[in-house]
Formats: C-alpha cells, sequence, structure tokens
C-alpha cells in the first residue's frame, strides 16, 4: 500500500526520518523543528487533517519531552509516533 503525502507532510516526515536514521544531527533538529512544523501546520492540515494532528500531537509531544533524553533515547522515541503518521498515511491506522 502506498503513502498518501502531500508537500508538507513528506518534507515533515523526512525531516524527522533524517534525524532517527542519523542523516541529521541533534542540534540541527531542534533547532529548526519547530520552526518548520509552523510554518507547514496550515499545509500539512489541507492534505491530510488526521496525519497532520497526529504528527503535531505524537511527534510535537516526545519532541517537546526529550531536553533530558539522550540522542539515541530521542531517537528510539520517535520511532513509534512516526510509524503511528505512516499508517495514517498508508490508511492503516486504528
Amino acid at each position: 500500500m502506498s503513502v498518501k503525502a502531500g508537500a508538507n507532510i513528506a518534507f515533515m516526515m523526512n525531516f524527522v526520518c533524517d534525524f532517527i536514521d542519523e542523516r541529521m544531527d541533534r542540534d540541527s533538529f531542534d533547532l529548526d523543528f519547530h520552526h518548520h512544523l509552523i510554518e507547514r501546520y496550515d499545509g500539512m492540515f489541507r492534505e491530510n487533517a488526521e496525519a497532520a494532528q497526529a504528527f503535531a500531537e505524537s511527534i510535537g509531544d516526545v519532541v517537546d519531552r526529550s531536553s533530558a533524553m539522550s540522542d539515541d533515547d530521542f531517537r528510539d522515541a520517535l520511532c513509534d509516533p512516526y510509524d503511528l503518521v505512516l499508517d495514517i498515511l498508508r490508511g492503516r491506522a486504528y
């Protein structure tokens, strides 16, 4: 089953994936995550409201709680909410 994501959701998912897969360092992720989410959220919501809300709530929540986490723990904590958003985009969630 294919993933149905518009440009804004795809950008944010790739952004998170780059950090999870260690193609982006923690400082770059921390500096840019909220900026990109604020800039792209309305577009994400128009593309797929359910995925946008799940992204902001689940991934955003992990990011907001990440200051006490090691890089590896942070990456691990992002995996489940990332997979949830992917499942929503694939039409397989809930």
